[in-house]
Protein backbone atom coordinates (compact mmCIF):
# COMPACT_ATOMS: atom_id res chain seq x y z
CA UNK A 1 0.00 0.00 0.00
CA UNK A 2 2.80 2.42 0.88
CA UNK A 3 4.52 1.51 -2.38
CA UNK A 4 1.43 2.57 -4.34
CA UNK A 5 1.21 5.86 -2.44
CA UNK A 6 4.90 6.55 -3.13
CA UNK A 7 4.47 5.85 -6.85
CA UNK A 8 1.41 8.13 -7.06
CA UNK A 9 3.26 10.91 -5.22
CA UNK A 10 6.30 10.62 -7.50
CA UNK A 11 4.10 10.79 -10.61
CA UNK A 12 2.28 13.73 -9.04
CA UNK A 13 5.61 15.47 -8.41
CA UNK A 14 6.54 15.04 -12.06
CA UNK A 15 3.18 16.40 -13.22
CA UNK A 16 3.36 19.38 -10.85
CA UNK A 17 6.86 20.15 -12.11
CA UNK A 18 5.61 19.80 -15.68
CA UNK A 19 2.88 22.34 -14.96
CA UNK A 20 5.18 24.74 -13.11
CA UNK A 21 7.94 24.60 -15.67
CA UNK A 22 11.67 24.85 -15.17
CA UNK A 23 11.81 28.42 -13.89
CA UNK A 24 9.24 28.08 -11.13
CA UNK A 25 10.45 24.58 -10.27
CA UNK A 26 14.00 25.94 -9.81
CA UNK A 27 12.55 28.47 -7.36
CA UNK A 28 10.88 25.64 -5.42
CA UNK A 29 13.96 23.40 -5.52
CA UNK A 30 16.09 26.30 -4.28
CA UNK A 31 13.66 26.62 -1.36
CA UNK A 32 14.12 22.90 -0.73
CA UNK A 33 17.91 23.29 -0.63
CA UNK A 34 17.70 26.31 1.67
CA UNK A 35 15.39 24.33 3.98
CA UNK A 36 17.93 21.48 4.05
CA UNK A 37 20.75 23.87 4.92
CA UNK A 38 18.76 25.55 7.71
CA UNK A 39 17.76 22.18 9.16
CA UNK A 40 21.33 20.89 8.88
CA UNK A 41 22.81 23.91 10.63
CA UNK A 42 20.35 24.20 13.52
CA UNK A 43 18.78 20.80 14.27
CA UNK A 44 21.39 19.99 16.90
CA UNK A 45 20.55 23.20 18.79
CA UNK A 46 16.80 22.52 18.73
CA UNK A 47 16.86 18.80 19.62
CA UNK A 48 17.54 19.17 23.39
CA UNK A 49 14.61 21.59 23.75
CA UNK A 50 12.16 19.15 22.18
CA UNK A 51 12.52 16.72 25.09
CA UNK A 52 10.37 19.09 27.15
CA UNK A 53 7.61 19.25 24.54
CA UNK A 54 7.53 15.94 22.68
CA UNK A 55 7.38 12.67 24.62
CA UNK A 56 9.60 9.84 23.45
CA UNK A 57 7.51 6.77 22.53
CA UNK A 58 8.90 3.48 23.79
CA UNK A 59 10.11 0.84 21.36
CA UNK A 60 7.88 -2.19 21.11
CA UNK A 61 9.79 -5.28 22.19
CA UNK A 62 11.39 -6.94 19.16
CA UNK A 63 10.79 -3.94 16.93
CA UNK A 64 14.05 -2.75 15.46
CA UNK A 65 14.41 0.28 13.31
CA UNK A 66 15.63 -0.43 9.82
CA UNK A 67 17.84 2.65 9.82
CA UNK A 68 19.47 2.40 13.19
CA UNK A 69 21.62 -0.22 14.74
CA UNK A 70 21.54 2.40 17.35
CA UNK A 71 23.65 3.86 19.94
CA UNK A 72 21.21 6.21 21.59
CA UNK A 73 17.88 5.87 19.82
CA UNK A 74 16.17 8.51 21.94
CA UNK A 75 18.77 11.14 21.03
CA UNK A 76 18.55 10.21 17.35
CA UNK A 77 14.75 10.42 17.56
CA UNK A 78 14.87 14.00 18.89
CA UNK A 79 17.49 14.99 16.33
CA UNK A 80 15.29 13.62 13.55
CA UNK A 81 12.22 15.46 14.86
CA UNK A 82 14.23 18.71 15.19
CA UNK A 83 15.51 18.32 11.64
CA UNK A 84 11.95 17.74 10.38
CA UNK A 85 10.52 20.77 12.21
CA UNK A 86 13.23 23.07 10.89
CA UNK A 87 13.12 21.62 7.39
CA UNK A 88 9.35 21.76 6.93
CA UNK A 89 9.00 25.17 8.62
CA UNK A 90 11.64 26.66 6.33
CA UNK A 91 10.21 24.83 3.30
CA UNK A 92 6.76 26.31 3.95
CA UNK A 93 8.22 29.82 4.32
CA UNK A 94 10.23 29.42 1.11
CA UNK A 95 7.16 28.04 -0.69
CA UNK A 96 5.22 31.16 0.27
CA UNK A 97 8.04 33.36 -1.03
CA UNK A 98 8.27 31.26 -4.20
CA UNK A 99 4.56 31.69 -4.84
CA UNK A 100 5.16 35.41 -5.16
CA UNK A 101 7.36 34.64 -8.18
CA UNK A 102 4.58 32.76 -9.97
CA UNK A 103 4.63 35.24 -12.85
CA UNK A 104 8.02 33.89 -13.98
CA UNK A 105 6.37 30.67 -15.15
CA UNK A 106 4.49 32.63 -17.81
CA UNK A 107 7.63 33.78 -19.65
CA UNK A 108 7.60 32.39 -23.21
CA UNK A 109 11.09 30.81 -23.05
CA UNK A 110 11.35 27.48 -24.87
CA UNK A 111 8.02 26.25 -23.58
CA UNK A 112 8.58 22.50 -24.18
CA UNK A 113 12.02 22.33 -22.60
CA UNK A 114 10.83 24.55 -19.77
CA UNK A 115 7.99 22.13 -19.03
CA UNK A 116 9.94 18.85 -19.29
CA UNK A 117 12.87 20.02 -17.21
CA UNK A 118 10.35 21.34 -14.69
CA UNK A 119 8.83 17.84 -14.58
CA UNK A 120 12.21 16.25 -13.89
CA UNK A 121 12.95 18.74 -11.11
CA UNK A 122 9.43 18.22 -9.69
CA UNK A 123 10.04 14.48 -9.54
CA UNK A 124 13.40 15.07 -7.84
CA UNK A 125 11.89 17.44 -5.28
CA UNK A 126 9.12 15.00 -4.34
CA UNK A 127 11.60 12.11 -4.21
CA UNK A 128 13.83 13.96 -1.75
CA UNK A 129 10.84 15.09 0.32
CA UNK A 130 9.53 11.51 0.48
CA UNK A 131 13.02 10.32 1.39
CA UNK A 132 13.08 12.65 4.41
CA UNK A 133 9.58 11.66 5.53
CA UNK A 134 10.34 7.94 5.14
CA UNK A 135 13.68 8.28 6.92
CA UNK A 136 11.98 9.97 9.87
CA UNK A 137 9.24 7.31 9.83
CA UNK A 138 11.93 4.64 9.97
CA UNK A 139 13.22 5.96 13.29
CA UNK A 140 9.82 6.44 14.95
CA UNK A 141 9.46 3.57 17.42
CA UNK A 142 5.78 2.86 16.79
CA UNK A 143 4.85 -0.70 15.85
CA UNK A 144 2.26 0.20 13.18
CA UNK A 145 4.65 2.58 11.41
CA UNK A 146 7.52 0.10 11.58
CA UNK A 147 5.26 -2.71 10.31
CA UNK A 148 4.05 -0.67 7.33
CA UNK A 149 7.62 0.40 6.61
CA UNK A 150 8.89 -3.19 6.76
CA UNK A 151 6.30 -4.24 4.16
CA UNK A 152 7.19 -1.51 1.68
CA UNK A 153 9.93 -2.43 -0.78
CA UNK A 154 10.09 1.07 -2.30
CA UNK A 155 10.23 2.83 1.09
CA UNK A 156 13.04 0.57 2.30
CA UNK A 157 14.94 1.00 -0.96
CA UNK A 158 14.61 4.77 -0.83
CA UNK A 159 15.83 4.97 2.77
CA UNK A 160 18.70 2.51 2.35
CA UNK A 161 19.91 3.27 -1.18
CA UNK A 162 19.39 6.94 -2.01
CA UNK A 163 22.82 8.06 -3.20
CA UNK A 164 24.63 10.37 -0.80
CA UNK A 165 21.59 11.17 1.38
CA UNK A 166 21.09 7.75 3.03
CA UNK A 167 24.56 7.60 4.55
CA UNK A 168 24.69 11.35 5.19
CA UNK A 169 21.53 11.47 7.33
CA UNK A 170 22.48 8.40 9.33
CA UNK A 171 25.90 9.85 10.07
CA UNK A 172 24.47 13.31 10.74
CA UNK A 173 21.85 12.23 13.27
CA UNK A 174 23.98 9.56 14.96
CA UNK A 175 27.24 11.51 15.20
CA UNK A 176 28.42 13.44 18.24
CA UNK A 177 25.84 11.95 20.58
CA UNK A 178 26.79 12.60 24.17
Amino acid sequence: MIDLIIIVLLIGGFLIGLRRGLILQVVHLTGFIIALVVAYLYFDNLAPHLKLWIPYPNFVEGSASIVLNALNVEEIYYRGIAFAILFFGTKIAMHILGSMLDFLAELPILRTINRWLGGVLGFLEIYLLLFLVLYIAAIVPVESIQGAFDQSFIAQSMVKHTPFFSAKLQNLWASNIT
